[in-house]
């Protein structure tokens, strides 16, 4: 029989209705003890009620030396059982099995999380927290092995069905595993037999502490991508080792937080890393989850149908919509909100120390707050359909109100649509085809290529409008813009304008870097010039790493701390440490901070008429505070 995404397993006893795993994700939901929260519990309520055929919780610290945040969950005293329990049967309550994942994070904690330093295999410094931990004793190995199988016995006792125990992301097990971090000289160091001694023990006091028939995931990275990191030929010595000492599932991901290859950005292929858990599944014969950059159904679907893994792993594309399965096994796969790995929502927010939601998804992480609305009646127009005014047209088709779009261009989108012409920024594509679709189905009246003026408006006699016109290219004050050789990052976008020669964009924050990567070519060389102290300082944490990377590769020179003091036929003068500097150049592309496009708003208070506006013709706002106070905005509208 061909097995589907949909096809249901048995691991060790345990029934999974199909083979869709939701991961565990730190959500930083919890009480600063470690306790759960009731924000935890309806997070994971809602994702249960929709069946996957499993979700796995945490990472859960199994002593106070394993937690890398405050707001983690706790499994590390018997006073976490209680909240754990509740947590259970919440997720049980839509016959869901749910998994506890036993973490330690080891030097990736950090020392004003635990009032000391971290532990590790040995005392090397680490780039993600820059502290040096100091190494584990034997005495203190065998406490923290102990401590592993007392987590799992906490895990069984709160009601859930498997554990996971964490050895990947260059976190403690990890470190052990990894020449990189372990230059131990004793028993726990060395060989590679002797770095994975400390993975088998921890996996048998799991095993003694649980029993035989109870399912033990083990999370691996097949490749860990950092100098003397573990490679897949490593774990494939070592992986069935680990199911000789009591693993029964294998879930495979990649690379480790300090990884200096693109793991899950926007600009990894889709389901692109799975070739690692197809690869240990070579050597063992127990279920395999395939991870990383799995988005959709689609490409879940073709991993399972190649018959080389068991399982798949996902877990931001279970943030956007928890829906997922209901709607793909329903026919309803295109109405999917995708996840489009921008971080900004999930990833960012875990290094910003802020409870996890979704940029797309206002409702994750505020089940019990975001209800929608009362419903409503009458007519709305809202203008401009980029990111604000798609999100307030279907929360206010959603509410029962009558909703007609305008757009001016012949697509929605707004600049999500000019930013997915960037190489390696293609998701943001599928995010507005989605919302063109949701629209279409909830009878919103959409009118594109539709330029909406005060005439407009007063003509069509609306109930409620909704302005969300965005923002305009600005014109710095600079002597020279009005040079014919001057455009701006939108038209470049826009017009998908091939500049070549010697360029320069002025402001390198997102918009410039975004328009400096699509210039780039082998015929035209970019300078990007700005005043701040860095290049990219409005991107996210874990994005802006990688664009930085890309324009790298692609030949950028980044000039931050320069400011362009005039503009000629030929040159620009730049202002840097003090000196003016001439800097020949045949084309400038000015990328300074966009103004709000307000005159529509002017122009109807004029009429008397009262408009409410949303998204960044306010204020300047990253995409999730876009559709996240347009969500607001028209949750709150009046219903009559």
């Amino acid at each position: 029989m061909k097995m589907t995404l949909w096809t249901p397993l048995e691991i060790n006893g345990l029934r999974l209705d199909n083979r869709l795993i939701m991961l565990a994700t730190h959500l930083g939901m919890c009480d600063k003890d470690g306790a759960v929260t009731d924000q935890l519990v309806e997070f994971y309520r809602e994702r249960a009620r929709y069946g996957p055929g499993m979700i796995i919780v945490g990472g859960c610290y199994t002593e106070h030396l394993g937690m890398s945040g405050p707001t983690m969950i706790g499994i590390s005293r018997d006073e976490h059982v209680e909240g754990l329990s509740r947590l259970t049967e919440a997720i049980h309550e839509h016959g869901v099995p749910v998994g506890a994942q036993l973490y330690h994070a080891g030097r990736y904690a950090h020392s004003l999380i635990l009032g000391q330093r971290a532990v590790s295999a040995s005392g090397v410094k680490c780039r993600l927290t820059r502290e040096t931990p100091r190494p584990l004793t034997v005495e203190e190995i065998a406490k923290t092995v102990d401590n592993f199988g007392r987590a799992a016995s906490r895990a069984k006792e709160a009601g859930f069905d498997s554990v996971e125990i964490i050895g990947s992301a260059g976190y403690l097990i990890n470190q052990f595993m990894a020449r990189a971090t372990n230059r131990r000289k004793d028993e726990y160091g060395g060989s590679l037999e002797r770095r994975a001694r400390f993975a088998l023990e921890v996996v048998r006091s799991v095993r003694e502490a649980v029993g035989s028939g109870f399912p033990v995931f083990y999370r691996i990275s097949g490749e860990d991508f950092v100098p003397d990191g573990m490679t897949l030929e490593d774990n494939k010595i070592i992986a069935p080792w680990l199911v000789d000492a009591g693993v029964d599932v294998l879930s495979v991901t990649g690379g480790w937080h300090e990884t200096r290859i693109p793991q899950i950005t926007m600009d990894v292929p889709r389901g692109g890393y799975t070739y690692l858990a197809e690869g240990l599944s070579e050597v063992v014969d127990v279920p395999v989850v395939a991870c990383n950059r799995i988005n959709s159904v689609t490409i879940a679907d073709r991993i399972i149908a190649r018959g080389k893994v068991q399982l798949v792993g996902m877990s931001r594309g279970l943030i956007a919509d928890p829906q997922l399965p209901v709607k793909d096994k329903s026919g309803q796969r295109p109405l999917t909100r995708p996840c489009i790995a921008c971080n900004i929502g999930c990833l960012d927010r875990v290094f910003m120390i802020e409870p996890v939601t979704c940029a797309l998804n206002p409702q994750a992480g505020y089940e019990r707050e975001r209800v929608l609305g009362e419903k409503g009646h009458g007519t709305v127009t809202v203008i401009g359909g980029g990111p604000a005014g798609m999100e307030a047209s279907r929360v206010l088709a959603l509410r029962g109100f009558t909703v007609t779009l305008f757009e001016e261009h012949d697509r929605l989108g707004g600049g999500l649509r000019l930013a997915a012409r960037v190489p390696g920024r293609g998701e943001f594509a599928a995010y507005v085809s989605y919302m063109e679709r949701e629209l279409a189905r909830l009878g919103v009246t959409v009118r594109t290529s539709t330029l909406a003026t005060a005439d407009t408006i007063v003509s069509g006699s609306y109930d409620h409008v909704v302005v969300a016109t965005g923002t305009l290219a600005s014109s710095p004050t600079i002597d020279g813009v009005e040079l014919g050789q001057v455009t701006t990052a939108y038209d470049v976008l826009e017009h998908r304008l091939s500049l070549k020669g010697n360029i320069a964009v002025v402001g390198g924050r997102a918009l410039g870097c975004h328009a400096s990567l699509f210039i780039a070519s082998p015929e035209a060389t970019v300078n990007i010039f700005d005043e701040d102290d860095a290049i990219g300082v409005d991107i996210g944490r874990t994005t802006r790493w990688v664009i930085l990377k890309h324009l790298e590769e692609k030949g950028v020179t980044l000039l931050p701390k320069t400011r362009v003091a005039e503009i000629e036929e030929k040159t620009i003068t730049i202002l840097k440490e003090g000196v003016y500097i001439e800097v020949e150049t045949d084309a400038v592309v000015l990328a300074t901070e966009p103004q709000p496009r307000d005159r529509l708003i002017q122009q109807l208070s004029k009429r008397g008429i009262d408009a409410v506006a949303i998204g960044s013709v306010n204020e300047p706002m990253n995409l999730l505070h876009t559709i996240h106070s347009a969500f607001d905005t028209a949750n709150r509208l009046k219903a009559e």
